[in-house]
């Protein structure tokens, strides 16, 4: 019975390594051989293959075959031709604008100039440093057309000496009847606008040059002012005057003259051409408008002559002291806001109301301001006047077209009135 327990347990064991011997055989995986084929050796004149072939064939194609030199070649020399004439430039002259150049009546201009009194000639007017500049000008809109005259005291006649495409501007930090931004300029009798060499200065209006030279070679001329700092200069007497007295203009540091003496001119034709010449540092041109004689100290403001641009018009006035006298060298500020549009300042020794000497500057016959703003557009601004410590502000309404006049200054002290006497009833 012992021995027939043993031969079962015996039985089983082998049915059990006999399992697990069939599961691992099931479950074993052959090891994995890998063969890399060698390379083919090519022989070294073996023909290329097809598809090599047919890649050098198409760069072939596709190339730029190199020239071969030939050593016994001459050098080649460029042929010289002859010069050529110089082309026909057609000058367009602009249409000459219609109109009187007087908006109210008056008497037309005599030809015996009146007599002023004034100082003896200065040195050299315009013998300022303006800064060349070479930056892009902006768009500017165009002028209004002339004779402009919406008010009575308006003489708005003559066109922009340069062209609205470039700088018809003149510098804001030195104008006219000022000495500079530093106090250290001569007092400028003109305005002047920076402008590339080369750019195209027109006539103001008509008339007939009666200089056209550089100012070096003034000899022996008593009927008018010229000093060697302005360079090439064209001067012209227009047709028509202001309360009996001659209008004349001047343009100065031109490149290139393209007008004569006693040539007759229209407004707008082309003069000379914008240059250094002169006493200088930068390219622009220097313009005067002279009335009455042509001499430096007869210069009044151009920018109450010239027309605005369209939309904008020209603010004025007159500054003064608590006497009433013009105030001489005071900042005036132009804002909007609270923010500052445009500077300027008063005229350095302005002639004062009946005064015929011992002046610089000379205010418009007609409005007597000793300030002048030029292209301020219409709307609503503030105007502040300093002198010395104070500061005087007004606002006003800026129209198009026209001259806005104001008066700024220190009202007189009050005069000191007795006190009341007692009532003895």
């Amino acid at each position: 019975m012992e021995r027939s327990h043993h031969l079962q347990g015996l039985l089983i064991l082998l049915v059990v390594v006999a399992i697990g011997g069939l599961y691992l055989w099931q479950n074993s995986q052959p090891s994995i051989v890998v063969s890399v084929p060698a390379a083919t050796p090519t022989a070294p004149d073996a023909p290329p293959s097809d598809w090599q072939a047919a890649l050098e064939a198409q760069l072939a194609i596709a190339s730029t075959p190199l020239p071969t030199p030939d050593l016994d070649m001459p050098a080649f020399v460029p042929p010289t031709l002859p010069p050529s004439a110089e082309p026909d430039v057609e000058v367009i002259e602009p249409e000459a604008i219609p109109g009187s150049p007087w908006p109210t009546p008056t008497t037309a201009p005599t030809d015996v100039a009146p007599t002023i009194t004034g100082p003896t000639p200065f040195p050299s007017p315009t013998g300022v440093f303006v800064a060349q500049n070479n930056e892009p000008v902006g768009f500017e809109p165009p002028p209004e057309q002339v004779p402009l005259g919406q008010h009575a005291d308006d003489h708005f006649w003559l066109v922009r000496p340069v062209d609205a495409s470039a700088n018809s501007e003149s510098l804001f930090y030195y104008p006219f009847g000022s000495d500079g931004p530093g106090n250290d300029y001569r007092v400028h009798h003109g305005v002047d606008m920076p402008n590339p060499i080369g750019e195209r200065i027109r006539a103001g209006g008509s008339g007939t040059v009666v200089w056209a030279a550089n100012g070096a070679t003034l000899a022996d001329r008593e009927d008018l002012d010229m000093y060697p700092s302005y360079g090439n200069v064209v001067i012209i007497e227009h047709d028509f005057g202001y309360r009996g007295q001659k209008i004349f203009t001047l343009y100065a540091h031109m490149s290139a003259i393209l007008v004569e003496e006693g040539q007759r001119v229209e407004a707008g034709d082309i003069i000379g051409l914008i240059g250094g010449t002169g006493d200088v540092s930068g390219p622009h041109v220097h313009l005067e408008v002279r009335l009455g004689e042509n001499r430096y100290f007869s210069a009044v403001n151009p920018l109450l002559w010239i027309a605005p641009y369209i939309e904008t018009g020209v603010v004025a006035g007159r500054v003064t002291y608590a006497d009433g006298t013009l105030a001489d060298d005071v900042l005036v500020t132009l804002s909007r806001r609270g923010r500052v549009i445009e500077t300027t300042s008063t005229y350095i020794r302005p002639r004062q109301p009946g005064q015929t000497r011992d002046w610089t500057v000379v205010p418009d016959p007609a409005w007597q301001e000793n300030f002048v703003l030029g292209d301020v557009p219409a709307g609503e601004y503030d105007i502040t006047a300093t002198i010395g410590e104070r500061r005087i502000t007004s606002t006003i309404t800026v129209k198009a077209g026209t001259t806005n006049f104001v008066t700024l200054g220190i009202d007189p002290a009050a005069t000191p009135q007795p006190a009341d006497a007692p009532d003895e009833s």
